[in-house]
């Protein structure tokens, strides 16, 4: 009892107390720090986590070239008769083809960047231009006739192939073009003036070639007779000189190509007269030129009198460029596409605007080169 009088029992729990204050505190501190330790240590892994383990350290880092954009090459399109670069639209499209008298006043002919002379009878020869132009000219004519080997030629070219009637007068086998627009079956999309030449215009073309559904996107690509140089380089020809050609298809009416260095192209005159598009004055000028021999067949009965020219078979020719011209072949392959060689090779051609004149085999020696 005394012990408990004294104090000691105060004494006793104020160090019970004590004891457990600094026990729970120590307990606390302890296991605070481990927290923090724990802590630190999950943090550290995290970012160790978030960082690709790679050797030294580096590999898995960000490069900072994965920022900049790579430059794709920027697609490029060519014609598919001339070669030339143009937009995608024209690269897709048909072209358009028109039969026109040689004789007769011309318009729009300088749209042209494929012009073919073919005779008829009597020396005469029609023209058979390829444009692109079609639905924008004011003006073209004169418009002429077409017939079975003219168009042969516009279906080596996919053309649309718009005339004034057909004048065959003799069956044969030729092959016929998927789309012929015949102004002479369509009344009120072509006009006459002076009661013999026949024309059309940008907006006639357009309205005929709308109600007629005629497709104008190529379909497949053109197989053309020659082949283009890689990389728009420019083809070299190692020929004979070819300044003046000319081609005599009957009196009154002949053809001369002559070579102008400074545009580097065959300017194109009848009867030694340079022959301009009478809708803007522009002279006839052609990058290449070519002269197809081909054989030929005559008709005559009391009535009529036809020729057909061979343009379904095979020949040989002259191909012209820079003022220089080779001895070429051509023929109608397996798969019924014209091609032209040059010693057993497909002929490479340069790129751009052609002529190509017909000439009957038998008339070789009217060719006059100088």
């Amino acid at each position: 009892m005394k012990w408990l009088q004294n104090g000691n029992l105060a004494k006793l729990v104020a160090f019970f107390v004590i004891s457990v204050v600094i026990t729970c505190t120590v307990s606390f501190a302890a296991n605070g720090w481990e927290s923090f330790v724990n802590d630190g240590d999950s943090t550290d892994n995290q970012v160790a986590d978030s960082t690709p383990n790679g050797e030294d350290g580096t590999e898995g880092e960000q490069n900072p070239s994965d920022d900049i954009p790579t430059l794709l090459p920027v697609q490029k399109y060519y014609h598919s008769i001339t070669g030339l670069e143009v937009d995608v639209e024209t690269h897709l499209k048909r072209p358009v083809c028109f039969v026109f008298s040689s004789a007769d006043p011309l318009y729009g002919i300088s749209s042209s960047y494929l012009t073919i002379e073919i005779p008829t009878e009597y020396g005469i020869t029609r023209l058979l231009c390829f444009t692109d132009d079609a639905k924008t000219l004011g003006k073209i004519g004169s418009l002429a006739p077409s017939r079975g080997y003219i168009s042969n030629l516009a279906s080596y070219f996919w053309g649309i192939l718009l005339c004034y009637g057909n004048d065959d007068s003799v069956k044969y086998d030729y092959i016929p073009v998927d789309d012929t627009l015949d102004f002479s079956k369509t009344a009120g999309y072509c006009y006459t003036e002076y009661n013999s030449f026949v024309y059309t215009n940008a907006d006639l073309v357009n309205a005929l070639m709308n109600n007629s559904k005629t497709e104008e996107s190529l379909l497949e690509e053109i197989t053309l007779p020659y082949t283009f140089p890689d990389n728009d380089e420019r083809y070299t020809l190692d020929g004979a000189m070819a300044n003046s050609v000319s081609i005599t298809y009957a009196e009154g009416n002949s053809t001369q190509l002559l070579y102008s260095p400074s545009d580097k192209a065959y300017l194109l005159t009848k009867n030694n007269t340079v022959k301009s598009d009478l809708l803007n004055d522009k002279a006839l000028k052609y990058d290449n030129a070519f002269i197809l021999y081909a054989d030929s067949t005559t008709y005559e009965s009391a009535d009529t009198t036809q020729l057909i020219m061979d343009t379904y078979s095979c020949g040989t020719g002259l191909y012209m460029t820079d003022g220089q011209y080779i001895e070429i072949t051509w023929e109608k392959d397996a798969t019924g596409s014209l091609v032209f060689y040059s010693n057993g090779e497909v002929l490479t051609v340069n790129r751009g605007t052609s002529y190509i004149g017909f000439v009957k085999s038998s008339m070789k020696s009217s060719v006059k080169i100088s």
